[in-house]
């Protein structure tokens, strides 16, 4: 069975730290000029996983379940999917059991003075913040943040930084409902209404939603888009059934485009027997160059990637959670033979 055979749309490389719809291909030639048959390069499609990522989770009274889980579910899928080096230790500011909003406990892994030094902080502010901010022990706890490489403050976890100084001349957000309180308590912190807010380290969100987008911002930039693509796709919009009317793919997640759900839904159902890129874009009604710009915008991956990574997530899908060997599952997502199937898998190691 022959590998696909088109040419590559948007092969360029993912923008680094900025919106989640990355863009590519903005130094190559002209991605729609026909070129030779070939397959995409396997170190552009599959995640980078190379780099390992240490977190500090610093959890403060009646934080939020929803929101935790909306900032290390998505971490946790590229861990477990795709092997990433991915840990996490949990901490509260005075080294005992933190019960959350919903009344869930949760334990810190070991003393604030024995955390390691990581990339990645995340403070998870409660119900409590008006009590906890400023006090002795949340003004020791919070001074890991000097440290970490990267912050991320969820829910009222920007009020709390802002009480300690480390906002001070930086642009912040935290929940839509405390926006004004919070203008008025820290004027010299530029207080945003957008539900996410980036300045330098400091990334700063206030509901779940925004917990979401973030950590996948952050997937994007430290893993790749195609990782970003499997954590988004196993929370953000629920799998819809296929029906004779649409012809869809019952187990694939929607998308609120209809013609970028037409051309997943292409992808998906061609796994076994590729089609090329042209076919895809005229069954679904686009040019290449239209296809290539929506997906690029929308997805946060060029559609030959997507395609790719659809066909390479299936296969591993069917040999590590099935049991299928390499060469069936080489035969069931469109590869020529079981070798160039480990050649593409391994690429990255």
């Amino acid at each position: 069975m022959a590998e696909i055979q088109h040419a590559y749309v948007g092969q360029g490389a993912v923008g680094h730290g900025g919106s989640p719809k990355a863009h590519f291909g903005q130094n190559a030639p002209s991605p729609y000029v026909a070129k030779s048959p070939i397959v995409p390069n396997m170190e552009q499609i599959l995640p980078n996983t190379s780099q390992p990522l240490r977190i500090n989770i610093l959890l403060f009274e009646a934080f939020s379940n929803m929101v935790l889980a909306c900032l290390l579910e998505p971490l946790r899928v590229v861990r477990d999917e795709h092997g990433a080096d991915i840990t996490w230790s949990i901490l509260t500011p005075q080294d005992a059991p933190m019960r959350s909003s919903s009344g869930l406990t949760l334990a810190p892994d070991c003393p604030l003075s024995q955390a390691r030094g990581c990339d990645l902080l995340i403070v998870a502010g409660g119900d409590r913040f008006r009590k906890e901010a400023g006090q002795p022990a949340t003004r020791r706890a919070l001074a890991i943040a000097q440290k970490a490489r990267t912050v991320i403050a969820a829910d009222t976890g920007a009020w709390l930084l802002a009480s300690a100084g480390y906002l001070d001349g930086r642009r912040a957000t935290l929940h839509w409902q405390l926006l004004e309180e919070f203008t008025q308590t820290f004027p010299k912190v530029e207080a945003s209404a957008d539900p996410m807010a980036t300045d330098g380290k400091w990334l700063t969100c206030g509901s779940a939603a925004g917990a979401m987008e973030l950590v996948l911002q952050e997937i994007a930039r430290r893993f790749g888009p195609s990782a970003r693509f499997d954590a988004a796709s196993m929370f953000l919009n629920a799998p819809r059934r296929s029906s004779p009317t649409d012809g869809g793919f019952g187990g694939l997640p929607s998308h609120p485009n209809p013609r970028i759900r037409k051309v997943l839904d292409l992808m998906a159902t061609t796994i076994e027997n590729p089609q090329s890129l042209s076919q895809i874009a005229a069954t679904a009604g686009l040019t290449l160059r239209t296809m290539a710009r929506r997906f690029e915008a929308e997805v946060g991956l060029s559609p030959g990637r997507c395609y790719q990574h659809m066909r390479l997530a299936r296969a591993r899908e069917l040999m590590l959670q099935q049991g299928i060997s390499a060469a069936d599952a080489a035969a069931l997502c469109g590869f020529s033979c079981a070798a160039s199937l480990k050649r593409a898998l391994h690429a990255r190691k």
